[in-house]
């Protein structure tokens, strides 16, 4: 199997943002579907999920990047796996309705029963994937995962989780891992600790990584050309064009995570608020961004 970098973009650069600015005026994490924000039974770490979902499409404007787009308007079978929010399915099975979409995910609370309660090519299954996936051999087109690589060891990529769903791709259909690496970059003190204290409250600590993921995959002979896109994405303030606003991805997240955040850091609203300044005011002055390998796509393509 042979791997082809994609060079990777080392700015968000404005004119990126055009196409996506016409068609949301408010800032991202505002259009994220108000069945979520607006339902306080609805899980903490779930509505976060559809936040980071929101992030990631914003910054990539697009859900996937395997060249799947045509067999989707023609008719595919589509897996998400760990779909979670199921906020990819949803979109997709909307837009894309000659295709059949399934979700899976061990926490049946996460599903939107009431959003696709009316949609007939959608549905979900609650299953834990370690135990396998509930699937024929040679059954989907396109299989997709996102930020899964923090969720399962090493061990259960290499026995259970690759040959799984390398064994349920149909010949000739695309895998797409999509995760981000956790390290920041030119982060002041006071965002480095914050940064530090999430990720290990979030359990985001171990796992596997890209180049042992890489590794892993190179087993299989079955599997073609692997492509790993890359994007640096700033946190500090963005210009947009044509506003005095500055786009702040940074301050959003900050003011959603105070009800986990302030309670792990034993600070009142106002403490919270204080410290969340001062970070985004170092974020702003030392330009702080994710890695160089903040967004990646593997996909692989099953030869027959």
């Amino acid at each position: 199997m042979g791997n082809r970098f994609v060079k990777p973009e080392e700015t968000f650069e404005i004119s990126q943002f055009r196409n996506v600015i016409k068609k949301c005026k408010k800032p991202f994490i505002q259009s994220i579907r108000r069945e979520y924000q607006e339902n306080s039974d609805y899980p903490f770490d779930a509505k976060f999920m559809c936040k980071i979902d929101a992030y990631f499409r914003f910054i990539w404007n697009s859900y996937f990047s395997s060249p799947v787009e045509r067999i989707l308007h023609s008719g595919a079978f589509i897996l998400d796996l760990r779909c979670g929010t199921g906020t990819f399915l949803l979109d997709l099975c909307t837009k894309y309705q000659n295709s059949n979409f399934v979700g899976i995910d061990h926490r049946d609370a996460y599903f939107p029963r009431d959003l696709a309660k009316n949609l007939k090519n959608v549905k979900f299954i609650k299953h834990d994937i370690l135990g396998g996936i509930p699937y024929e051999n040679n059954t989907f087109d396109f299989i997709y995962m996102r930020f899964t690589m923090k969720y399962f060891t090493e061990a259960e990529w290499k026995t259970i989780i690759i040959p799984e769903i390398v064994r349920v791709c149909k010949h000739g259909g695309w895998i797409e891992i999509v995760d981000t690496d956790l390290n920041i970059y030119n982060a002041g003190p006071c965002t480095e600790s914050f940064h530090r204290k999430c990720i290990n409250k979030f359990g985001l600590n171990y796992g596997v990584e890209l180049d042992r993921l890489q590794d892993i995959m190179n087993i299989y002979k079955n599997l073609g050309i692997t492509i790993i896109k890359e994007k640096i994405n700033p946190w500090y303030p963005i210009q947009l064009q044509k506003s005095n606003k500055s786009f702040e991805m940074a301050a959003e997240f900050l003011n959603f995570l105070y009800p986990l955040m302030s309670n792990e850091l034993r600070l009142n609203r106002k403490d919270y608020e204080n410290l969340s300044r001062h970070i985004i005011k170092e974020i702003a002055e030392n330009k702080t961004y994710s890695p160089r390998y903040n967004n990646y796509f593997i996909y692989l393509r099953v030869l027959s």
